[in-house]
């Protein structure tokens, strides 16, 4: 049985790769992005598996877009 996770009326059945669910506040250093992809993912119902179609059709000829390579983000974490 797959895991769900229920937060008030929202409910969540998977995350995948890199991807997060922020509820308030939250911080984000350097994020990368190492694919792109579109397309639809649906689940109906609850604890339902994911069906989703893609449609990959980016040329992208360079690895990464935003690299954390040699990475000079300097964050301040407790702004106001």
């Amino acid at each position: 049985m797959p895991n769900v996770i229920n937060i008030y009326s929202l409910k969540i059945n998977s995350i995948s790769n890199n991807g997060s669910v922020n509820i308030g506040e939250s911080l984000h250093n350097s994020p990368v992005a190492n694919s792109k992809s579109t397309g639809t993912n649906a689940s109906y119902g609850d604890v339902s598996p994911a069906t989703a179609r893609m449609k990959n059709i980016y040329i992208d000829p360079d690895t990464n877009d935003q690299g954390d390579i040699a990475s000079i983000d300097h964050v301040n974490g407790y702004q106001q």
